[in-house]
C-alpha cells in the first residue's frame, strides 16, 4: 500500500502545521442530513437496500468509527485510455465535452478475481467512452438557499466525473469501495468516476499558496485542492456546510471575491450540499445511459451480480448520492427513504441507520425502529 500513501501526501502535506492521520481518518457512515450541515452531506437520495462493497475491509475500524487509507486494498492495474475532454467559453457559458476517459492510467476493472481489493468489493463493471456535453456558466450566482447534492456532481481536470462521497446504500463510498491508483471505478453505465480528488491530478499550488483549480461543479462554481489562502491546510471544519467558502480567487484571469468549494481529506471530501443552481438533465448526462438489465459483458453493462454500481437516478429519475447502486428489491424498484420514513412518522436519516449496510435485516431494523417487520416492509415497497 506504499504507493498509496505516497500518493496522498499531496492531500494532507501542510506548511502551517494541520494534517490528517491517514491511519485513522473519520469514517463519514451515518452523516447524512436533510439540510445544510457543517462536515455532513445532504444527499438527494440513497437507497439503504442498494449494493456496494461486499463487506468491509479489515482497514475499517467500526468500533472507533475510523478507517485506514494507507492499508485500504487498491484495484491493480495500468490501464490507458483515449481521453477526449475539451473546455471551451462560449459567450456566457462553459462548455464541456467528454468522453470520461481519463488522461491518467487506470486500474483494471472489472475488478480482477486475484486481486486484495475483490475479497472485499467484487465490482463487476468495466469502463466504457462516454458521450457528454454539459454547459455551464461562466459566472455563477449564488443560489437564494443551497439544494441537496446528486450523485454526480461535476468534472474534474482529467476528463472524469466525480460524484459525492456516498456509495449507493450512504455509506463513506472513499472508505467502503475500493478504487484504483488514482480514486476512480467504474459504475454500471461504464462511466469512471471519483469520490473525492485524485491523487493523479496534482494540487498544485498558485502564488501565495491556495490550491489551483482542478474542477468544476454542476452549479458553474470550481473546485480547488485542499490549500486555502495563505496555503492554509483546510479540513471540513474551515469550510462551510456546502464545503466552500467566498474570498479573492483568479476566475477567467481576474482576481474576484468568489465562492469556490475545497477538497478536503476528511468526509465529506467534496461538496456536501450545492450553493448554486444546477439541473437535473446535466445530472443525468454525466450519470451515464441507464444500464440495459440482463446482462452481458460489454463495456459498461452488468457482469456480476445485481445490485451493483448503478448510475445516479436509474430506476425512479431522481438524483442519487451513490456510485455502486441499487438493484431492484421485493417491491420492483427503489424505495424513496424519504416517503418510507413520511409514512412511518420518522426522520429518513434514523430509518437509513435502523436498515444499517446492505443487504438490510429488516427484522433487525423493524425491531429498532419499534414497528413490525410487515410495517417497515409496506412502507418500503409503497415507496418504490
Amino acid at each position: 500500500m506504499k504507493k498509496t500513501v505516497t500518493a496522498l501526501v499531496w492531500l494532507i502535506a501542510s506548511s502551517s502545521g494541520q494534517s490528517h492521520d491517514l491511519t485513522a481518518l473519520p469514517l463519514g457512515d451515518g452523516k447524512l442530513s436533510q439540510s445544510p450541515k457543517l462536515g455532513w452531506i445532504w444527499a438527494c437520495h440513497v437507497d439503504p437496500q442498494a449494493g456496494g462493497a461486499q463487506r468491509d475491509g479489515p482497514w475499517i475500524n467500526a468500533a472507533k468509527g475510523t478507517y485506514d487509507l494507507t492499508a485500504k486494498a487498491v484495484v491493480p492495474g495500468q490501464v490507458s485510455w483515449p481521453s477526449q475532454f475539451s473546455i471551451s467559453v462560449q459567450q456566457d457559458q462553459r462548455v464541456f465535452t467528454s468522453n470520461d476517459l481519463p488522461n491518467h492510467a487506470t486500474g483494471t476493472f472489472p475488478i480482477p478475481s486475484s486481486s486484495d481489493a475483490y475479497r472485499y468489493d467484487r465490482n463487476p463493471n468495466s469502463i466504457g467512452a462516454q458521450t457528454m456535453r454539459v454547459a455551464l456558466p461562466v459566472w455563477p450566482q449564488l443560489a437564494a438557499q443551497p439544494s441537496c447534492v446528486p450523485g454526480a456532481i461535476g468534472f474534474l481536470q482529467s476528463g472524469a466525473v466525480l460524484f459525492n462521497a456516498l456509495d449507493a446504500p450512504g455509506r463513506d463510498a472513499v472508505a467502503h469501495e475500493t478504487q484504483d491508483a488514482c480514486q476512480g471505478h467504474p459504475q454500471e453505465s461504464g462511466v469512471y468516476h471519483y469520490h473525492s480528488l485524485s491523487s493523479c491530478l496534482p494540487d498544485k499550488r498558485e502564488p501565495g499558496g491556495h490550491s489551483a483549480l482542478m474542477g468544476y461543479l454542476l452549479d458553474g462554481f470550481g473546485i480547488y485542492g485542499a490549500y486555502g489562502e495563505n496555503g492554509k491546510a483546510l479540513v471540513s471544519q474551515d469550510l462551510d456546510e456546502c464545503h466552500g467558502h467566498t474570498h479573492v480567487i483568479t476566475w477567467e484571469g481576474k482576481q474576484v471575491s468568489m465562492y469556490h468549494y475545497h477538497a478536503t481529506p476528511d468526509f465529506p471530501y467534496t461538496a456536501g450540499c450545492l450553493r448554486g443552481s444546477y439541473r437535473q438533465a446535466d445530472v443525468q448526462t454525466i450519470s451515464g445511459p441507464r444500464p440495459q438489465r440482463g446482462g452481458g459483458n460489454t463495456p459498461g453493462g452488468r457482469s456480476g451480480p445485481p445490485g451493483m454500481d448503478a448510475p445516479p437516478g436509474a430506476g425512479n429519475g431522481m438524483p442519487q448520492g451513490n456510485s455502486n447502486g441499487p438493484g431492484p428489491g421485493p417491491g420492483g424498484g427503489r424505495p424513496d427513504l424519504n416517503k418510507a420514513a413520511a409514512a412511518l412518522g420518522i426522520s429518513a436519516q434514523k430509518l437509513h441507520e435502523a436498515l444499517g449496510p446492505p443487504p438490510p435485516d429488516l427484522r433487525a431494523a423493524a425491531a429498532k425502529l419499534g414497528i413490525s417487520v410487515e410495517a417497515l416492509q409496506a412502507a418500503l415497497n409503497a415507496a418504490r
